[in-house]
């Protein structure tokens, strides 16, 4: 299940509808922010449809892509610190914890 459409990423992003040179990278994207919210949320949301999807998430789907794309490499050449109320302040409140 995705939680974000090529055409809202691109919108996201600020990409032409007309330039597909990344449309490839930005669908493995699409996957790859998916998987990282299951993860995170340890539940796969799988009785969630893509009208059912609660826009917190669908917006930190977005944010998450967004940030694998503008940063494809693992050194920041800036000051790296993490901007407070991205994609965890979203997602935080459909977390499912695990107590072990």
């Amino acid at each position: 299940m995705s939680y974000a459409t090529l055409a809202e990423i691109k919108r996201h992003l600020n990409i032409e509808e007309s330039y597909i040179d990344d449309d490839g990278y930005l669908q493995d994207l699409i996957e790859v922010t998916a998987i990282a919210i299951q993860n995170y949320l340890n539940d796969t949301l799988s009785g969630a449809t893509e009208t059912t999807i609660p826009m917190t998430i669908k917006q930190a789907a977005l944010l998450l892509a967004a940030h694998f794309y503008t940063n494809r490499q693992i050194i920041a050449f800036a000051n790296g610190v993490e901007i407070p109320y991205t994609y965890k302040f979203l997602l935080d409140p459909y977390k499912n914890f695990v107590i072990t």
